[in-house]
């Protein structure tokens, strides 16, 4: 799928083009050089001694997080008026091109720092880069350095590498055994997805593997800290860019580097510039393709069927957001994926991937290929399953019902007129005393009697017109008791543990796929 810019896009000059093999070779070459020159590729360029530009030395840096920093030295008959760097990250099929900074002259020493510490411009480490330098000069003469290429290795650490064929496994510290069954795990995944799927693997792909937690965290994308701290990424696979993260340290790692050289395979065989592949197909060849994969998902399959909640799985184009649906509907995507391979045959699933490759829309797809429906293909799988059909709902059910327009007050803490809150006290006045003073006593004629006069009785203050009635507390059941309840939920509507609602027999299992499907939930 990936092919060099030609010249006439400005990406190389001459008849210069990218060279898969040169990257291959550079990948298993890596290891017999030192630490430094693994993350510092430096060299000048032989130019005839008759050109008026002369490009003495060049050289690239990783700085893994902030960024890469580019530089050449510069030599000309003529003042050096540009020098810019034109470099394609990975295998995607597009370039990026900037300038660097130097003070004119004959002779120049440039520099471009590029960052990559922003979710825009992240460049996952071990990705291989492509580069090349333009420079003119004020006469208009203009010269372009022959392509070279770059890994972008983590600069924290010094590394090593542990390659066969395509792919190569880069390690730091005493774990070499490690990243030899990681390699291997791919390698058989390779064997297996690749002819199944169609997908090229001649192309390189390049695995950082990582020894714990905190280390591949730095190593991430910029993201949420709250999802960092409460999911454990134990993989990531940059399909575009040929490009793998794995945590080594995992219980799992093998499973885990199984599951996303899948996702890099399947991008190859299927993605077009159109569309890409749908979740469940996506997530279900990476578990069927899983050399080592785990119980979770098919405990949670067992569950939907006893329970009744199995997803419409085929019409679902990403990840439900409910953790316990998630971990459902990988069990439901890898069983799927399973009885359309072994039920329709490998072949069949070739053809799809192609067909899907072609721009062919997935409705089209599955009809060309199975001679069913997509919706038809979920239920033989149902009925394979002892599940009942999926019957979509009608076209006319999907559309909402009308709601009156309610009229929008502007935002203020004083009640406005019109507010629902006004018309509350409507109904209920708070009331307003008439007088904030006590009122003066008439006084009582004497009586003319000579008995003795009766204790005095203090005059009653007439009230009633303002006096509030006393408000009943709602009874429990009552709609004033279920606003309370429902406004006291508002802040906190989460159970009291994960998997809350499965039952104890259940729970371990979902909390296993939880953790097991952290790597999973944030491939893209």
């Amino acid at each position: 799928m990936w092919h060099g810019l030609n010249s006439a896009g400005g990406w190389l000059s001459g008849s210069s083009a990218w060279s898969w093999t040169r990257a291959w070779t550079l990948a298993a070459a890596v290891t017999a050089l030192s630490a430094a020159i693994a993350f510092h590729v430096t060299g000048g360029v032989a130019t005839a001694a008759d050109e008026a530009i002369r490009v003495l030395d060049t050289s690239v840096v990783s700085e893994f997080p902030d960024g890469m920093r580019f530089a050449a030295r510069i030599e000309g008959d003529h003042e050096i008026t540009e020098v810019a760097v034109r470099f394609r990250i990975g295998q995607q099929t597009r370039g990026a091109y900037d300038y660097l900074d130097f003070e004119q002259g004959a002779l120049v020493d440039s520099e471009l720092f590029w960052r990559t510490d922003t979710s825009g411009r992240y460049i996952p480490p071990g990705t291989i880069i492509s580069y090349n330098f333009e420079i003119k000069d004020a006469e208009g003469n203009e010269f372009a350095t022959e392509p070279a290429d770059f890994i972008y290795f983590d600069a924290r650490f010094e590394w090593e590498e542990v390659s066969d064929g395509p792919i190569a496994v880069a390690y730091h510290g005493p774990v070499k055994k490690r990243a030899e069954i990681i390699l291997d795990a791919i390698l058989q995944t390779l064997d297996h997805m690749g002819p199944l799927l169609g997908a090229d693997t001649t192309i390189p792909i390049r695995v950082t593997m990582y020894n714990n937690v905190k280390e591949m965290l730095e190593a991430l994308p910029p993201g949420s800290t709250t999802i960092r701290r409460e999911l454990i990424t134990e993989g990531q696979a940059f399909t575009n860019l040929g490009t793998l993260l794995v945590l080594g340290g995992g219980t799992g790692a093998t499973g885990t580097a199984s599951h996303e050289v899948t996702h890099i395979l399947t991008h190859r065989a299927g993605d077009s510039v159109l569309r890409g592949v749908p979740s469940w197909l996506d997530e279900g060849l990476s578990e069927y393709g899983n050399v080592d994969p785990g119980f979770s998902y098919d405990v949670a399959l067992e569950f939907a069927l006893a329970t009744g909640r199995l997803l419409p799985i085929t019409s679902m184009p990403i990840l439900p957001g409910d953790p316990e649906d998630v971990i459902i509907f990988y069990g439901q995507a890898s069983s799927i994926v399973r009885f359309m391979v072994t039920g329709y045959g490998p072949d069949a699933m070739r053809e799809l991937m192609a067909t899907l490759k072609s721009g062919t829309n997935m409705d089209d797809a599955i009809l060309q290929t199975y001679g069913v429906t997509r919706v038809e293909l979920e239920n033989q799988w149902r009925d394979t399953m002892g599940a009942a059909d999926y019957v979509p709902p009608e076209r006319d059910k999907l559309r909402p019902t009308p709601v009156p327009r309610r009229v929008i007050q502007p935002f203020s803490l004083t009640p406005q007129a019109g507010s629902e809150t006004v018309a509350t006290l409507e109904v209920t006045p708070t009331p307003i005393p008439t007088a904030t003073v006590e009122p003066t006593p008439t006084p009582i004629p004497a009586p003319t009697s000579t008995a003795a006069p009766p204790t005095a009785t203090p005059p009653q203050v007439v009230t009633k017109a303002v006096e509030p009635e006393p408000t009943a507390a709602p009874a429990p059941g009552s709609a004033g008791a279920e606003q309370d309840t429902a406004a006291q939920g508002a802040s906190c509507n989460l159970p009291a543990h994960p998997g809350a609602g499965l039952g104890d027999l259940t729970m371990p299992a979902f909390l296993l796929g939880l953790v097991g499907l952290g790597f999973r939930r944030r491939r893209r």
